[in-house]
């Protein structure tokens, strides 16, 4: 019996590998922030207790951190001006720059995220410019936010997310990292929009599709009563002289 051994071609092997590479970039975080972990794990810095305000030395901390990735990653990271919808930019050499938000927290409990810009970026197909000097205000991202979002125009590019550096204050060896479309729950928090994480719920990165973390985001901005302010606000546009 003869037995015929079929050979991979050149373009089979090449387009495997495309495929490969495509679905690891796909369930995966780019390898600059896996980098980061290792990097941060090996670090030894001391967690900030100087101050009775704990955002006062989550803030130090997180200038450190930024230290050491620019002393360990050299031409890869950019600090932006102040008030930023981002805390740096990391150059990775498959998806090029990511706006990455940097975070000192205990972990146990929910923490703010950020600004409407970041949901902007992630979740819709809106082109953000990443080096603009200063800052994309609220007011303005929420009404792109609204618009995207009525019109379905969601950001199906998977290269296209905003990620987080998480250091543990309890324990600094224990870094989390993990992007908007990769988080499992969203905390819902009327006076702290778009929404708040506790990062021990969510510790690994989750693929979904953009419809899943559409439906997550807005689960998290409907699901609160009105605050007390908002309806206040309300009730007094309805009073007439």
């Amino acid at each position: 019996m003869q037995y015929i051994i079929k050979m991979e071609t050149p373009n089979n092997l090449k387009f495997k590998a495309i495929v490969k590479g495509i679905l690891y970039r796909k369930y995966n975080l780019p390898n600059s922030l896996l980098s980061i972990k290792c990097i941060l794990k090996k670090e030894t810095f001391n967690i900030c207790k100087e101050n009775e305000d704990g955002r006062i030395n989550s803030c130090t901390d997180e200038i450190e951190i930024i230290k050491i990735l620019e002393d360990k990653m050299p031409g890869r990271i950019i600090r932006p001006g102040k008030r930023m919808w981002y805390d740096i930019l990391v150059y990775d050499y498959q998806y090029d720059w990511l706006p990455v938000n940097i975070k000192s927290t205990r972990t146990s409990t929910s923490d703010n995220t950020g600004n409407l810009a970041m949901c902007v970026w992630a979740y819709t197909d809106e082109k953000l410019d990443l080096r603009k000097k200063n800052t994309y205000k609220n007011g303005d991202m929420s009404k792109i936010l609204i618009d995207k979002l009525k019109k379905k125009k969601y950001n199906y590019n998977n290269t296209k997310d905003y990620y987080f550096v998480v250091v543990n204050k309890v324990n600094p060896n224990d870094i989390i990292v993990n992007s908007i479309k990769g988080l499992t729950i969203l905390s819902s928090n009327n006076n702290n929009l778009p929404f708040q994480v506790c990062w021990n719920k969510n510790r690994k990165f989750t693929y979904k599709n953009i419809i899943k973390n559409i439906e997550m985001l807005l689960n998290a901005l409907q699901k609160p009563k009105p605050s007390w302010k908002e309806s206040f606000l309300n009730d007094v546009r309805k009073i007439t002289l």
